[in-house]
């Protein structure tokens, strides 16, 4: 089954393309966080709307890998609400940035040591760490976990081929230790910023791999992609009933088509067009 990634042509307007799509076809590419889950679905029953539309790329055979919103959509389904209203974007265009998060562990000492438990692992010393980062980045390897006293290489491949070994490694420190996404930063400065701890790097992927994951080709353990989209629609605010009902999705694009059109008239639409920090998250 072809599941690549091919370029559209530009839309009509720069507005976000918001579409009604079956749970079902909502497909995942990386696994879920439990508790975050769960005190989602609390959010959904209490306030009745989904806020922030699931953003996706759309697939050949009309299913939806999901960029970043896998756990409201777990959340929905848990829910039993059939349709969603998802932010439909174009992955091929180059803004849309994939990269990955690394994991700062504030463990009790030990993970690098505890990383040959997961698989094939090649100890470095502290000079040779940025021979061990060139190999991560071409392919060559599936982590790296360094501390103050030096680093183990995990595997001899990256990408999908990594994954089975990324979900071993990442399963050695969530739910036992806190964990800090990082983009960057030496181990020094992290060392200061957050305590004593571990520096897991991961290695990159590409969109077309990350989209046969969501096929059924594996999926990376939570918090390790992470996407640059710009344009996210954000608090369209959904209600779960009508998200819920029986109606088809053609009816309800009509109805989601109109209820958009009439905002935009209304001046209910802002746009920022720069970085934000959000604090209430």
């Amino acid at each position: 089954m072809d599941v690549s990634v091919r370029p559209r042509p530009p839309a009509a307007r720069s507005s976000p393309v918001l579409r009604v799509v079956a749970t079902a076809r909502l497909l995942l590419h990386e696994e879920v966080e439990s508790g975050r889950v769960a005190r989602l679905s609390d959010a959904l029953r209490r306030d009745g709307v989904l806020r922030n539309p699931p953003v996706v790329a759309l697939m050949p055979d009309d299913r939806a890998a999901v960029l970043d919103g896998a756990n409201r959509v777990t959340a929905l389904v848990a829910l039993g609400i059939r349709h969603a209203v998802v932010h439909v974007v174009d992955y091929a265009r180059p803004e849309i940035v994939l990269s990955t998060w690394r994991h700062y562990v504030r463990d009790r000492g030990g993970l690098r040591r505890r990383a040959a438990e997961v698989g094939e692992v090649r100890a470095l010393r502290v000079d040779e760490i940025a021979s061990g980062k060139a190999d991560l980045a071409s392919g060559a390897a599936a982590a790296l976990v360094m501390d103050t006293g030096g680093a183990a290489l995990l595997g001899d491949r990256g990408g999908v081929a990594a994954v089975p070994l990324l979900s071993r490694l990442v399963a050695l420190y969530r739910g036992r230790d806190e964990i800090y996404r990082v983009e960057g930063g030496d181990l020094e400065a992290l060392h200061a910023e957050y305590g004593p701890g571990t520096l897991v790097v991961f290695p990159p992927f590409s969109k077309d791999e990350l989209v046969r994951l969501a096929a059924g080709a594996g999926r990376v353990p939570t918090g390790i992609t992470r996407h640059l989209i710009p344009g996210r629609a954000l608090r369209l605010n959904t209600p779960l009933d009508w998200l819920g009902a029986p109606a088809d999705e053609a009816r309800k694009q009509e109805e989601l088509d109109a209820t958009v059109q009439r905002r935009w008239l209304a001046h209910g639409v802002r746009y920022y067009g720069e970085p934000t920090f959000l604090f209430d998250e």
